[in-house]
């Protein structure tokens, strides 16, 4: 009669519910029936140690704010509520807000609902009770309950929408609950469980995940499960994969998934009227042709020369992406299938990052690869604009023409085929993908599929998308009590809203993988850095991480300090059983001993978790001799959570289940938390200030006036940024490679002759 079942149809419990009922359930003593028993009522009536009672009770105590005790001491002297001026009131202190508002209604219907069991108590003893329709002890109870309730939610309000607010959920309630329960466990206590550690390591295809080294135990998981089910995660993940329009802002689906999905096995998936995967194979077909034609030396460059310089210019999900999977691939056997091949990534608008993607190139040999997903980003098109004066300018020299240096040396990957066209990117090596692939999700698309096919040939890329492809079915069709990235997600949750944990790293034990974390930072920064749910409410807990990382060993000795002895960070290691690139000699002999560098690597990648985790005590270091004015300085707290991955071998295969992983694991959190984790909006108004600021710096030197801003400050460091800049320009020496800053097309792109447009924006 406690639970949610018993709460009026169609109104989601508030958090807070079972916490006021708690003080309801010991001013009338059901939570024991101690209370009934001294009422002389019969037992049978009432529902005796309802886990929602319980729950209350524990959690008001074990935040050490006992506000059912305040309510009951409150009640016991008919005295003051919380807010009075009474000084008995700090009795409150630590309390929200809603919290001391919610008591307050607690009082009122216990006192009512006690008056009404004085009532049933007499004429229990009278020998009338349950006579002539009068309330039984449950009617009173179950009455109290309904009133609680209608408090908590607003008596009398009209029922609100569907929110998507997880704190709102009684399932977030008992999670806090069972986390105040767990505050004084030591990890250093729970990792030598050996049944536990059974129970929070799980596989899949290779992969091992093992969870044991945060607080959690197994209740910990069947509760943050219980979660993600009231959430509705099961039924998000179908819309996702369903095509169904999730990213409601935009009015979109969600459909990288699909772009994994493999050829030939009779699978259609049909969105507003287009079956989206034989488009996606389309594509892919088109770009596995082009890579293989110019690999074998059938599409060469307008003069004749091989093309074996490859430069991808794209910024964000555009950048990040490839560049991560490349360094990546290039570690591994595949090497050997580069050749004298280079690919780099241009994407910051800064001239060195430009003068360090055409060092040494010859653009003869070079093929420069726009990605834009709206073809509109102002710092590619303005890098853009910069490598294609850079090919002309390279390549008129002789007979070639500007439209050749087109045909031949740019191509295109672009939700906008007919923006790339307008500029001049043939038709042939415009390369589409699709407005409902986000940008930071795109790498599994020709975003990442023609600079990889290329560089290593189109059977690496197949390989990284069946990768990628193994941890999609599993994300999808594992139970979630099984699911690695359900569970990696869900452990994220309870670190960041029940452990109070704000950022996370990302260690992969492997140099290859040195552009993972910034990938990954993109990926569940730019998704679950949100204000709102996906529905417009304002969030009351936290959401998203602040997410970093670098490879071991380096990483050890740049900033474990603080992760041992500073702040608790939760961290995520990465390590492989063999190394993707063996020594010539498997040993070295150091320090008496043969060692391997691989062995090493992973002695510490073993080591860091449980350094992490256990800690060293005082009276460890005391046993070690160590001085005691030394023993405050060494000693390691410990009790730090991390998860550990442990795969095969790094491979194309490997590396796209890695991806797959890490971009399940922010799609499960987004969904438990209510957000829309596929749009972007907080990267806008920076991008909008910009264009204002443009204005004023392209003004104030056609005018010789002042630069304006909104902001004094701005305007004051724009005024000095104008008139010192002339004079730093004289002390710099312009590379002969990089086109003259008198070109017209590259003025334009800067704004400077607005009478000569950029082309990129005709």
């Amino acid at each position: 009669a406690w639970g949610p079942s018993a709460m009026p149809p169609g109104r989601e419990p508030r958090r807070l519910w079972p916490l006021v009922l708690g003080a309801l359930a010991l001013q009338v003593g059901c939570s024991t029936g101690s209370g009934v028993a001294r009422l002389g009522l019969p037992r049978v009536h009432v529902g005796c140690g309802a886990p929602a009672f319980l729950a209350g009770a524990r959690a008001m105590a074990s935040r050490g704010v006992s506000a059912v005790a305040m309510a009951a001491k409150r009640l016991a002297g008919g005295g003051h509520t919380p807010g009075s001026d009474d000084e008995s009131d700090d009795v409150f202190t630590g309390l929200r807000r809603s919290e001391a508002q919610l008591l307050d209604a607690a009082i009122d219907v216990a006192r009512g609902a006690e008056e009404k069991l004085v009532s049933l108590r007499r004429r229990h003893h009278s020998g009338k009770a349950g006579v002539g329709g009068h309330a039984s002890v449950q009617d009173v109870l179950e009455g109290g309950a309904t009133g609680l309730y209608g408090a908590a939610m607003g008596a009398g309000a009209q029922a609100e929408p569907a929110s998507e607010l997880a704190s709102r959920l009684p399932e977030w309630s008992a999670l806090e609950v069972h986390a105040d329960m767990l505050r004084d466990l030591h990890l250093r206590d729970l990792v030598m469980d050996e049944a536990r550690a059974r129970a929070l390591t799980l596989e899949h295809d290779g992969i091992v995940l093992d969870l044991t080294r945060n607080r959690v135990t197994e209740e910990t998981v069947a509760r943050l499960l219980d979660l993600a089910r009231a959430a509705g995660l099961e039924a998000k993940v179908r819309a996702m994969v369903g095509g169904e329009p999730i990213n409601l802002t935009e009015d979109r689906p969600v459909l990288h998934l699909a772009l994994r999905r493999p050829k030939g096995a009779g699978e259609s998936l049909v969105v507003d009227g287009e079956d989206v995967l034989a488009q996606i194979h389309e594509v892919r077909d088109r770009v596995d042709a082009f890579a293989r034609a110019l690999r074998a030396g059938e599409h060469r460059g307008a003069t004749g020369k091989r093309l074996k310089n490859f430069i991808v210019v794209g910024i964000g999900g555009s950048s990040l992406g490839p560049s991560f999977l490349y360094e990546a691939l290039k570690a591994t056997k595949l090497a050997a299938e580069l050749g004298d091949r280079t690919v780099r990534f241009l994407a910051n608008i800064d001239e060195v990052d430009t003068a360090r993607a055409i060092h040494g190139l010859d653009p003869a040999e070079t093929l420069v690869i726009i990605t834009s997903k709206s073809f509109r980003t102002r710092e590619t098109l303005i890098n853009g604009c910069t490598l294609r004066e850079w090919l002309v300018e390279g390549l008129q020299e002789g007979s070639v023409s500007e439209a050749d240096v087109l045909a031949k040396h740019v191509a295109a990957c672009t939700c906008e085929p007919g923006a790339a066209l307008a500029w001049g990117v043939s038709r042939e090596l415009t390369f589409e993908f699709w407005d409902w692939v986000g940008g930071r999700y795109s790498v599994t698309s020709s975003v990442g599929q023609l600079p990889i096919a290329l560089a290593f040939g189109p059977e690496s890329f197949a390989s990284f998308l069946e990768g990628a492809a193994s941890v999609d079915d599993h994300f999808v069709n594992a139970p979630l009590e099984a699911n690695l990235p359900v569970l990696m997600g869900l452990v994220g949750i309870w670190n960041t809203n029940f452990q109070d944990h704000r950022s996370r790293a990302i260690f992969p034990y492997c140099e290859a993988l040195w552009r993972l974390p910034a990938h990954v930072q993109q990926v569940d920064m730019e998704s679950n850095g949100k204000r709102v749910t996906r529905v417009g409410e304002k969030l009351d807990y936290c959401v998203g991480e602040v997410c970093f990382g670098e490879p071991g060993t380096t990483g050890q000795h740049s900033f474990f300090q603080l992760l041992h002895m500073g702040q608790v960070v939760p961290a995520d290691f990465i390590g492989f059983v063999a190394t993707p690139h063996p020594m010539s000699h498997e040993t070295v002999h150091v320090e008496g001993s043969q060692v391997s560098h691989h062995d090493e690597l992973m002695a510490n990648f073993f080591a860091q978790p449980d350094a992490l985790a256990l800690g060293c005590q005082a009276h460890e270091l005391r046993a070690q001799g160590v001085p005691e004015h030394l023993i405050a300085h060494r000693t390691f707290p410990g009790d730090r959570p991390s998860n550990c991955l442990l795969l095969p071998r790094l491979t194309p295969y490997t590396v796209g289940q890695i991806l797959a992983l890490y971009e399940h694991r922010t799609a499960v959190q987004g969904f438990v938390w209510g957000l829309n984790s596929f749009d972007q909006w907080g990267v806008e108004l920076g991008k909008n200030l910009a264009a204002d600021v443009r204005e004023q710096i392209v003004t104030a030197r056609r005018t010789g006036g002042p630069a304006l801003a909104n902001v004094p400050a701005t305007a004051s460091l724009l005024q000095r940024y104008l008139s010192l800049q002339s004079e730093a320009l004289e002390d710099v020496v312009e590379e002969d490679e990089l086109p003259s800053l008198a070109s017209p097309r590259v003025r334009a792109c800067m704004g400077e002759t607005p009478e000569d447009p950029c082309p990129l924006e005709m």
